[in-house]
């Protein structure tokens, strides 16, 4: 009997060992997951999908290529995954809170696009990411456009109703939407040029902050 009660307590203590050495390895696995991803989305945003290789996404990540195949098996899955995480982000950062939704329609707008300039200017590679699929086409971008983007257009014009005129039609609605999603994006997309021609770093808070309340000056009246 002793003899079982010391072979039951050496299984529980080896199992407990077993389950702390698996727990470091697993917190090293989602890490190089996560490191993967930010390298992906800085290079499929440079290069584009076309010229991007998981080789180089490999070199720059400090892992081996191998290891990207294990994580996500193909270049294309590794590009939709980043994208998912892209849009994941776009969506916790520009959650409005309870204070914000309960604000009249125009106030309510003003707040979101506070949030979305910043947004903006902290992640320019979303842009540069969406151009390039916007100017090459196909599937990638209708996987996007229905998968994200017009989830995203239902939501903003949800949150713009009362602050739109009555009167305007879906043509002009949906021109306005893109004119303002280019307003807030342009000027970080152009960063370097903003800087080569202005010596302004359109990133900084304070011109942040300007460029806001040009978007808001821009877009209402009071």
């Amino acid at each position: 009997m002793q003899h079982r009660k010391l072979r039951v307590t050496a299984d529980k203590t080896q199992k407990k060992k077993a389950g702390k050495r698996r727990e470091p390895v697993q917190a090293r696995s989602t890490e190089t997951r996560a490191k993967i991803l930010d390298v992906a989305y800085n290079v499929f945003a440079e290069k584009g999908y076309d010229t991007a290789n998981t080789r180089d996404i490999a070199a720059a990540a400090g892992v081996t290529h191998t290891t990207i195949r294990y994580h996500f098996g193909s270049k294309d899955e590794l590009w939709r995954e980043t994208v998912r995480q892209m849009f994941a982000r776009t969506r916790a950062e520009l959650e409005l809170s309870e204070e914000d939704l309960n604000q009249p329609a125009e106030e309510r707008m003003k707040r979101y696009l506070r949030k979305y300039v910043y947004y903006c200017a902290r992640n320019s590679n979303h842009a540069r990411i969406m151009i390039a699929e916007s100017v090459r086409g196909g599937e990638r971008l209708n996987w996007i456009a229905t998968n994200f983007i017009r989830p995203g257009h239902e939501s903003i014009l949800s949150l713009a109703k009362g602050a739109l005129a009555d009167d305007i039609d879906e043509t002009a609605v949906i021109s306005l939407l893109y004119s303002v999603v280019g307003m807030c994006h342009l000027p970080f997309v152009l960063s370097k040029e903003v800087k080569a021609l202005y010596d302004i770093d359109i990133a900084s808070k304070e011109a942040i902050e300007t460029h806001i309340e040009t978007v808001i000056r821009l877009l209402f009246k009071n």
